[in-house]
């Protein structure tokens, strides 16, 4: 019994170290990265269309001030024939955890530029804006080596190693592991 409340310490101190961490990398990607979400009218095949039209703009502009976004989204969306406009919002937010080809970013609180196209029901579109590391391929969202030296330049090892590893934030797994391994050293 004594053992296995050594064990249950140690792990415990293994979880709190490892949310520290976790909360540090976190907090790090959070300061330092902008998020830019692009979020359609809805999930029609047009409205999709539209906010892929709209970003490609927006883009263009190379600017995060939220009153150009918006002067450009809505810019675009009157070309096109919406019957609706865009809102802008930089703020900071909760965002779910988010993967791609060889890029992760952790679940937590970003700064956010929202551009909302009309009810802003659909789905989103989302890229790193600051550093400019945004794909347009969303599928693959693969990191160019040129956005790899640009977030080296930005970020602290370890927080780069995580998004670029795939790396989950989420430490449950690893503490699990590191418990049944204390477990098993202490039986023998």
């Amino acid at each position: 019994m004594r053992k296995t409340g050594i064990a249950l310490i140690f792990a415990l101190c293994l979880c709190a170290v490892e949310m520290v961490r976790a909360d540090g990398i976190q907090r790090e990607l959070g300061e330092k990265l902008v998020r830019l979400h692009i979020i359609a009218n809805s999930d029609s095949e047009y409205d999709q269309s539209i906010k892929i039209a709209v970003r490609d703009e927006l883009l263009k502009t190379g600017s995060l001030k939220p009153e150009m976004l918006q002067e450009t989204a809505n810019g675009t969306l009157s070309r096109l024939g919406a019957e609706y406009g865009a809102e802008v919002d930089l703020k900071n937010r909760y965002v779910p955890q988010k993967t791609y080809k060889n890029v992760a970013l952790p679940e937590g609180v970003y700064r956010c530029v929202d551009v909302v196209l009309g009810r802003g029901g659909g789905e989103n579109w989302w890229c790193i804006a600051y550093p400019p590391l945004c794909f347009t391929e969303a599928v693959t969202g693969d990191m160019s080596d040129a956005a790899k030296e640009e977030l080296k330049k930005r970020l602290s090892t370890e927080s780069l190693n995580t998004i670029l590893k795939n790396e989950d934030i989420t430490f449950k797994f690893k503490i699990v592991e590191d418990f049944q391994k204390i477990m098993n050293f202490l039986e023998e």
